[in-house]
């Protein structure tokens, strides 16, 4: 759109050629790199270095002037204060004065859970006087320039002259200024056009339009089935970024497998559960590593799609796992007395066709919901009550994390109960309805609770002892 041409003004992950430099008499940044491989060049002089959380220790030891970061929703926010921003503190005589030295621009889309709500405190920390001093100055510089098109001779030079004064008082207000702005996808409609959010409309749910295309804050449960969830505390990011330099993936269709994961143990068992109904078949996966059950995945398949999809989906991401054991968590809700009922055997039919040795881990009736509010109430305080903390690997576990974050409390005769409303509303994405979270209760109340006790496997003369 700005007509700047990839390869011709700027280069990405190499050095320069001798004939870009000539053409553009490019000079270079000001402390150029030794190895251009995760920098952005521009035919200007100036350069951009790639960064990413993912990439342990990449921010160390660099100095820089500016910082943009995109689906800030996605990044770590203590990471960030910690890591980033010492780093912007390039020395350049050159920028002195300039408002942009040393600033930050993010952008992303709204944020859905706990993890980002410091996101959305920074409205709280603008000076909205100073913005709208802005907006004033702006708006008359608009209103002037459209009078300099309009005037000749003097009445022009003293119009020039009283913009440059406007944008000099413009740049002065916005040193150190932050500025903080919540906009539509609508905003933009003159760029996108209407198609395209018609289009958006009808291929995405209510819930992702009204978050991701007209950006709106998701109501907050006031009385959620799990209030001390917290993504930021109980979440983590884990992927090898090796995995991305070394396999060819096609974006448009990526097929991931369990090798992308830096916090999955090969040569562990793996613990699943899932729930069963018509809408949605989800599958969550856990590994209990050093005192930490460890949710490291959220499989589903989704109608007319049926149970025997999710369990191949699950063969098929963990194909590459070495030690191919799995405790099958259920309780009465995956038994019964006729074919169709009898969920457990199919689940456990289809997971030995695939090469894996399952362990039923039966845990009978279903517990009362107090039992389980009560139980979350404990993992997730941390209060000593369990020797075990659980986490959340939040890439991979993005759906169950929004069905445990939109699960609302009701007060029972019994208690505390589960809503169960959204999973009949048709207008709630059944992925992120309380199916997902239903699926994750049996295996926690089954790791937790169910007093059955389980064992790592262990390989002793080509037999599995489990």
């Amino acid at each position: 759109m700005y007509g700047l041409i990839y390869d011709h003004h700027f280069i990405v992950g190499r050095r320069p050629p001798e004939k870009w430099i000539k053409m553009w008499n490019w000079k270079g940044p000001f402390a150029p790199p030794l190895d251009y491989k995760h920098f952005v060049c521009w035919y200007n002089g100036a350069v951009g270095q790639l960064l990413s959380q993912d990439r342990v220790g990449s921010a160390n030891g660099i100095s820089i002037d500016w910082i943009i970061g995109d689906e800030i929703k996605l990044l770590n926010e203590d990471r960030l204060k910690t890591e980033l921003f010492p780093a912007n503190r390039g020395i350049i005589p050159d920028f002195a004065g300039n408002p942009y030295h040393h600033g930050y621009t993010f952008t992303t889309d709204m944020p859905v859970g706990s993890g980002g709500q410091w996101i959305l405190d920074m409205a709280n920390k603008m000076d909205k006087t100073k913005v709208a001093k802005i907006w004033k100055l702006q708006k008359a510089i608009f209103v002037l320039k459209k009078n300099y098109k309009k005037s000749r001779g003097m009445l022009r030079t003293s119009i020039a002259n009283s913009i440059e004064l406007l944008k000099d008082e413009i740049m002065s207000e916005r040193k150190g200024l932050l500025y903080y702005h919540e906009a539509s996808t609508l905003d933009n409609i003159h760029a996108l056009g209407v198609d395209f959010i018609k289009q958006q409309l009808r291929d995405t749910s209510l819930f992702m339009f009204d978050t991701q295309i007209l950006n709106l804050r998701p109501l907050r449960l006031e009385d959620g089935f799990y209030p001390d969830f917290d993504e930021d505390v109980h979440g983590y990011f884990a992927e090898h970024p090796e995995y991305f330099d070394n396999t060819s993936i096609d974006y448009s269709n990526p097929l991931l497998t369990c090798l992308k994961d830096s916090d999955l143990d090969l040569n562990k068992p793996l613990h699943i559960a899932l729930d069963y109904n018509r809408r949605i078949h989800p599958m969550v996966i856990a590994q209990d590593i050093s005192n930490d059950i460890k949710i490291i995945n959220g499989l589903h398949s989704l109608y007319p799609d049926k149970l025997k999809q999710v369990i191949s989906i699950f063969l098929d991401y963990y194909k590459p796992h070495k030690r191919k054991f799995v405790f099958y968590w259920h309780d009465h809700t995956a038994v019964g007395d006729d074919n169709e009922t009898m969920k457990s055997q199919e689940v456990v039919k289809q997971l030995r066709k695939g090469g894996w040795i399952v362990k039923e881990m039966y845990t009978g009736k279903a517990p009362a919901h107090e039992s389980k509010f009560r139980m979350y109430g404990h993992l997730f305080t941390e209060d000593g009550y369990y020797n075990k903390t659980v986490r959340f690997n939040r890439e991979n576990c993005k759906h169950l994390i929004i069905s445990i974050q939109k699960s609302e409390a009701e007060q029972r005769k019994d208690g505390f109960g589960k809503d169960k409303k959204s999973e009949h509303d048709p207008k709630i994405p059944a992925e992120d309805s309380t199916h997902y979270s239903d699926a994750l209760d049996q295996l926690i109340y089954g790791m937790l609770e169910s007093r059955i006790v389980y064992h790592e496997p262990s390989v002793t003369g080509g037999i599995i002892i489990g």
